[in-house]
C-alpha cells in the first residue's frame, strides 16, 4: 500500500537508483568473463599463445605506426632516420607475426624468461651487498632464475604452456576478485 503513495515511489526509485549507481551487475558479469578466460587460457594454451600473438602483432603494428609519423614530425631532429628504421622494422615484424602468431607468442615467452633470468642475478647479487630483507631477496632472486631458465632452456610448448599456466592463473584471479567486488556493492545497493 505504501508503495501506491509519492512517498513510497520515491523510496522505491530511489533504492533502484543505488542499485542501477553501483553497476554491480556490470562488474559481476566482467569478473565472470575474465573467469571464463583465465579458465580457457589454463585449459587450452594454444589459444593462449594465439592470443598473445595477435596482441603482440598489433602492437608491433601501432608501434611502428607512431614510430614513423615521429621519425616524419619536425620534432624528431637527430633521431629521425633511427625512428622510420624502427618505425619499418616493427611493421615488417607485425605483418610477420600477424601470420604466424605463435612466433610472437615464443618471442614473448623467450623475453619474459631473459628478463627474468637477469632480474634473479640482480636480485642475487644484492642479496649479498644490501642487508635488508637479504633472505628474501636471495629467494626471489633464486626463484626468478629458475623460472626464467625455465623458460628459455625449455621446449617451445613448455615455454607456451607456462605462459598460458601464468595469464590463466592471473585471470582466475583478477575474475575471483571482480566477482566478490560485485557481491559487496550488491549488498551495499541493498542496504
Amino acid at each position: 500500500m505504501t508503495g501506491d503513495t509519492p512517498m513510497g515511489q520515491q523510496m522505491g526509485s530511489g533504492s533502484h537508483d543505488i542499485r542501477h549507481k553501483t553497476g554491480w551487475g556490470w562488474i559481476l558479469a566482467y569478473g565472470v568473463i575474465v573467469i571464463l578466460v583465465g579458465l580457457l587460457a589454463l585449459f587450452n594454451p594454444i589459444a593462449t599463445g594465439m592470443a598473445t600473438g595477435v596482441l603482440i602483432s598489433i602492437m608491433l603494428v601501432v608501434y611502428g605506426i607512431f614510430a614513423i609519423i615521429a621519425g616524419l614530425s619536425s620534432l624528431s631532429g637527430r633521431a629521425r632516420w633511427i625512428e622510420l628504421l624502427l618505425g619499418v622494422l616493427s611493421i615488417l615484424a607485425g605483418v610477420v607475426t600477424i601470420f604466424n602468431p605463435f612466433a610472437g607468442a615464443l618471442s614473448l615467452v623467450l623475453l619474459i624468461g631473459a628478463w627474468l633470468l637477469v632480474s634473479g642475478i640482480f636480485e642475487i647479487v644484492s642479496a649479498f651487498r644490501i642487508a635488508h630483507d637479504r633472505v628474501w631477496r636471495l629467494l626471489l632472486g633464486v626463484l626468478d632464475v629458475v623460472l626464467g631458465g625455465l623458460l628459455l632452456f625449455s621446449g617451445p610448448g613448455t615455454g607456451l604452456v607456462f605462459l598460458a599456466f601464468c595469464v590463466g592463473i592471473s585471470f582466475l584471479f583478477r575474475g575471483v576478485f571482480l566477482v566478490i567486488l560485485a557481491l559487496g556493492l550488491r549488498r551495499v545497493a541493498r542496504a
